[in-house]
């Protein structure tokens, strides 16, 4: 599978005074989990732009989803819901804490500027309070 490079709007072809042919093509580099990731400009739409979710992202909100069935009552327990996702328990109750997070970290997990912070940490154990959540993750606690 071939990597794609998703650009922030049309490349531009620039003639330089030697005849040589120069390709502006916007995009802008980031880092994902320590790896350099290439994508669309921060200034592009999001509803055009058809960036892949972080995994942290797809995470959380799997949280909100089966939170919300358990609050329905469409599942009655966490352990009828890992049944019926094919996993283990441990790991529908990491994902739900994720549910429990500061507003700030939850922010920052869907626009993409938390720093690098993996699920685990986040999901097992939260502390209670959120400005130790925030310590926890490296964001300073708004006064």
């Amino acid at each position: 599978m071939r990597p794609v490079v998703d650009t922030a709007g049309a490349p531009r072809v620039v003639r330089t005074s030697d005849g040589a042919l120069t390709v502006i093509v916007p995009l802008a580099i980031s880092r994902r989990a320590g790896r350099r990731r290439y994508g669309q400009a921060k200034d592009c739409d999001a509803a055009t732009s058809g960036s892949q979710l972080t995994s942290l992202q797809r995470a959380l909100a799997k949280g909100y989803r089966w939170r919300g069935m358990l609050e329905r009552g469409e599942i009655a327990s966490m352990k009828e819901l890992a049944e019926s996702e094919s996993t283990d328990n441990s790991y529908v109750g990491r994902i739900i804490n994720l549910t429990l997070l500061a507003p700030e970290i939850i922010a920052g997990i869907l626009d993409d500027t938390i720093p690098d912070v993996q699920i685990d940490r986040l999901g097992i154990s939260p502390p209670l309070l959120w400005s130790e959540q925030l310590r926890l993750v490296g964001i300073a606690a708004p006064s």
